[in-house]
């Protein structure tokens, strides 16, 4: 069968919608399904591919080849304006016209913004079945960008949107009960898994302690943007190192914040930028603790990629957090918004060795659990029940 997403954030942009999304890709491939992401380009960035678009289409936004079973069709974007790292996306005819020669079976709206409203409206013209799925709290983001008073006009949108798709996939139990209330119909939990090799305490490096000198090692990992309040962590920091001098907070990730949280960078943040791969491997499992501060996720992949290197960690019982966080068993819950109450729970497990060592065990105990095959085999099977009820007469091709 075929499938096509739509998609306002796609690689080589890296966040926790885009990996998880290629994550079902590179799934779906082992399941000999065809795939095509349409989504924006990313001006001086290399197609998926890496290679280079048909001459004289560019501006069409057709499709990179890619692997065999997988295509990626590009539009022209501009930067969002108060959010330069995400892209806001033109879906031109030509890419409706690079959709007709794919012939999907199923469109799988992942962002409700412009390529979703063009999905949206292109499933309908094809008379072909949409999904959507629900992965970023957008009425939730508005507060901390000065915009509180949009959130109602956000969740009517949002409910306008995700009503006229056949399922909605939603990430956590908190979210499921929000669209829930706004009559959403058909909600599928679609969680998320781990790599538990890519992930795993046996990275640890120790020319990363060695490098950052003697000290506890804390950990950020995400954008350095408002919702994610990484200020907090710093600011915990703070506190933590009036009883342990030499510790230090490790901040990977990049982001509109970025720049501005630079300039005033206090004693012992060190900021490293995007990391990745194998290098965030050896990151996660070189450190002590992990602080997450954020009160906005949806998930937080995050969460489950610090728990897999054996990291306890420290973070608001909030929205997609308490899918993982058992506090006292993987970590410890921490008010939100307060960088007294994150220090004071990060102290709790710095001063006490053998409790935190038990947590790193359970916390990795915890992640194994979490297989990406486990979280992904109930997307497929609701594709297939979509696809069985709009081609009762029809079998996989």
């Amino acid at each position: 069968m075929r499938i096509a997403f739509f998609t306002d954030t796609y690689l080589p942009q890296v966040n926790g919608v885009t990996r998880t999304l290629e994550r079902l890709r590179l799934f779906l491939e082992e399941q000999e399904w065809e795939a095509m992401v349409f989504a924006p380009e990313v001006p001086g960035k290399r197609p998926l591919s890496g290679r280079p678009p048909i001459p004289g289409q560019r501006k069409a936004g057709v499709f990179y080849p890619d692997r065999p079973l997988s295509r990626t069709g590009r539009c022209w974007s501009i930067p969002v304006p108060f959010y330069p790292q995400m892209r806001l996306g033109f879906p031109a005819p030509e890419l409706f016209n690079t959709l007709q020669e794919f012939k999907p079976h199923l469109i799988h709206l992942v962002t409700e913004y412009s390529l979703g409203v063009a999905g949206l409206r292109w499933a309908k013209r094809l008379n072909v079945p949409a999904v959507s799925s629900f992965h970023t709290d957008i009425p939730g983001y508005l507060t901390y960008y000065g915009f509180p008073f949009l959130t109602p006009v956000a969740w009517n949108y949002l409910t306008w949107f995700h009503r006229q798709c056949q399922v909605t996939f939603y990430p956590c139990r908190g979210t499921g009960d929000a669209l829930a209330a706004r009559d959403i119909p058909r909600l599928v939990y679609w969680g998320r898994g781990i790599d538990p090799n890519l992930f795993n305490p046996k990275h640890r490096d120790e020319n990363i302690k060695r490098r950052f000198g003697p000290g506890p090692l804390l950990l950020y990992v995400g954008r350095l943007a408002a919702e994610k309040e990484p200020e907090v962590a710093m600011a915990a920091l703070a506190r933590i190192r009036q009883q342990y001098p030499q510790a230090k907070l490790l901040m990977a990730g990049d982001g509109p914040l970025g720049a501005n949280l630079r300039r005033q960078t206090p004693p012992g943040v060190v900021f490293l930028g995007l990391v990745q791969g194998e290098d965030l491997s050896r990151l996660y499992a070189s450190c002590d603790l992990f602080l997450f501060p954020s009160t906005t996720e949806t998930y937080g992949n995050v969460i489950l990629e610090a728990m897999a290197s054996g990291l306890p960690v420290v973070a608001p019982l909030s929205g997609g957090i308490a899918e993982n966080l058992r506090p006292g068993y993987n970590g410890l819950e921490c008010e939100p918004h307060s960088p007294a109450a994150m220090a004071r729970a990060a102290l709790t497990l710095l001063e006490n060795r053998p409790l935190r060592l038990q947590m790193a065990a359970q916390a990795r105990r915890h992640a194994e659990s979490r297989t990406w095959t486990r979280a992904l085999a109930p997307v497929i099977e609701t594709y297939e029940q979509v696809l069985a009820e709009r081609y009762p007469l029809c079998q996989a091709s």
